[in-house]
């Protein structure tokens, strides 16, 4: 037999739950929200039961929370806490309301701890617990919060960003240090097969790791192609101090050569130049959150079986993708404050065939033009 009860709904935003939808990842996350709860449950059982030196036996064995449902706005998953008993093993020790309240006062008591670091108040928790959130929000990218409390017009600020868990982990005492997931465009500038290990190079800064056999190939590519600047995209584990500061990559999940195309890599150079950029008088730098819709866009509706573009910034603030092929060249201005464009089509051989066309990157059946005249370079 299974009893439950509404236990949390909270509200993500950000690009990746704009479709209503809850990528696998973060369920990680909840996952370690949910072993959070059940120790400071125990600790709560305690404090409220002073007579006792220990929990219950099977406090927690048979509680979970479960996902029940998922709302828009833009996601809302529903999670229910529920315990299951039978006549074999009862695991429930008080009565059921009573013995929800501790997981309830848990759940609130996270609620102070992310409201006191977005406050700028000391956390008044022991470090043992705030080590969870190692992992809780671990999988959360910039830009995407987590509502805990998700109530309107409420004037408590429990949402929950990356900045709010590195504040949170940066207010343990005995380590100034925290651990986030990590997306990196670096060069492999030296391999020691003696020590097994090689050097990854971001921004001009080094750090030594292991080689992982599964990656060992990559790495020797990558290395051999040292000169010609060749890419590695990584996911990885980064350990950062408390000037959130790179100091050391822990564990690299994946390892990709980069094709010199690559269109994310090159948007990245370009929205790091800054106004006057062209010739110190002219050139205005590139709007990032436009530059990441477009990327967005290209990702989703960009044909991966065709060739890749050259980008270039315009002195307007724009961007220009050109492909070329033998006698064809296809030129397309986009312009990043509404995202339309226009397509010049240049035949060298016949101008009779040149043309122009207006394209606008937010309606899904324009992508399909641009693939269409891409594809016949």
């Amino acid at each position: 037999m299974s009893t439950d009860k509404e236990f949390l709904a909270p509200r993500l935003t950000g690009h990746r739950f704009d479709d209503h939808t809850l990528p696998v990842k973060i369920l990680e996350d909840f996952s370690a929200f949910e072993e959070l709860i059940f120790e400071l449950a125990k600790k709560i059982y305690l404090e409220q039961n002073p007579q006792r030196k220990r929990v219950p036996k099977g406090f927690t064995d048979n509680v979970y929370l479960k996902l029940s449902d998922l709302e828009e706005g833009s996601t809302i998953p529903k999670f229910l806490i529920a315990v299951v008993t039978s006549m074999t093993t009862p695991t429930i020790p008080v009565p059921n309301t009573e013995y929800f309240n501790y997981f309830e006062d848990a759940r609130d008591k996270v609620f102070e701890v992310v409201e006191s670091a977005n406050s700028g108040r000391s956390v008044d928790i022991d470090s043992k617990y705030l080590n969870y959130f190692n992992r809780i929000g671990k999988n959360l990218e910039e830009g995407e919060t987590i509502d805990f409390l998700n109530v309107a017009g409420s004037e408590r600020n429990v949402k929950f960003t990356r900045n709010t868990r590195r504040k949170i982990l940066l207010s343990r005492e005995e380590k100034l240090e925290y651990s986030e997931n990590i997306q990196e465009n670096i060069l492999i500038s030296s391999v020691d097969k003696k020590n097994q290990t090689f050097n990854i190079e971001i921004d001009g800064l080094i750090f030594e790791h292991s080689i992982i056999s599964d990656f060992a190939e990559t790495i020797i590519s990558a290395f051999n192609e040292y000169e010609k600047k060749t890419l590695v995209s990584i996911n990885a584990t980064g350990i950062f101090n408390e000037q959130n500061k790179l100091i050391h990559i822990e564990e690299i999940q994946s390892m990709d050569i980069l094709d010199p195309f690559d269109v994310s890599v090159r948007l990245n150079e370009l929205i790091k130049l800054n106004d006057r950029w062209y010739d110190g008088i002219d050139g205005k730098s590139l709007n990032k959150e436009q530059v990441n819709l477009f990327e967005n866009l290209f990702e989703n509706y960009f044909d991966s079986d065709l060739i890749l573009p050259a980008i270039f910034p315009t002195i307007q603030g724009d961007i220009v993708l050109e492909w070329k092929n033998e006698n064809i060249e296809v030129s397309f201005e986009v312009n990043l404050e509404d995202l339309t464009g226009k397509i010049f089509y240049f035949d060298m051989n016949l101008d009779e065939n040149d043309y122009e066309k207006d394209i606008d990157l937010k309606i899904d059946e324009e992508w399909s033009t641009l693939n269409s005249i891409i594809s016949e370079l």
